[in-house]
C-alpha cells in the first residue's frame, strides 16, 4: 500500500511539471507579443542615399521603393558602408527588409549584385 501512494504521488508531481510545458509549446504568441516578421527581399537599381533621414532609395521592376537603415544593416560588396554606396547610381542592389510601423520598410542588408550584361 506503501508503494502505491509512493508511485501514485510521484506520477501525479510529474504530470504537474510536464502538462505545462506541455502545454505552452503549442501556443500560440499572446496579445501583447508582435509575431517574428518575415523578412522580404527586393532588387533593383540605387536611385539615391539620403545620409541625413537615413533612407535609400531603389527602382525596380515593382517600382520604387524607399528604405530605412539604421547601423546594424548589413552592408556587402565593394562599399561596406551606406556612405560608399551615396555617389553611385544605378548599381545594381538586392535589399532585405521588414515591414515596419506607418507602411516603411526597414532594411536589415544591402547587398550589391553583379550587373547584368
Amino acid at each position: 500500500m506503501k508503494k502505491l501512494l509512493s508511485l501514485t504521488a510521484i506520477s501525479v508531481a510529474v504530470m504537474l511539471v510536464a502538462l505545462p510545458l506541455a502545454y505552452g509549446q503549442g501556443q500560440e504568441k499572446g496579445p501583447g507579443q508582435a509575431p517574428a516578421q518575415a523578412e522580404k527581399t527586393f532588387e533593383g537599381q540605387l536611385t539615391k542615399v539620403d545620409v541625413n533621414a537615413k533612407t535609400i532609395s531603389v527602382k525596380g521592376s515593382a517600382g520604387e521603393m524607399l528604405f530605412r537603415y539604421t547601423d546594424q544593416t548589413q552592408v556587402l560588396g565593394p562599399d561596406k558602408d551606406i556612405q560608399g554606396l551615396a555617389t553611385k547610381a544605378g548599381t545594381p542592389l538586392k535589399i532585405t527588409y521588414r515591414e515596419a510601423a506607418n507602411d516603411s520598410h526597414l532594411a536589415t542588408r544591402i547587398e550589391v549584385t553583379e550587373q547584368k550584361r
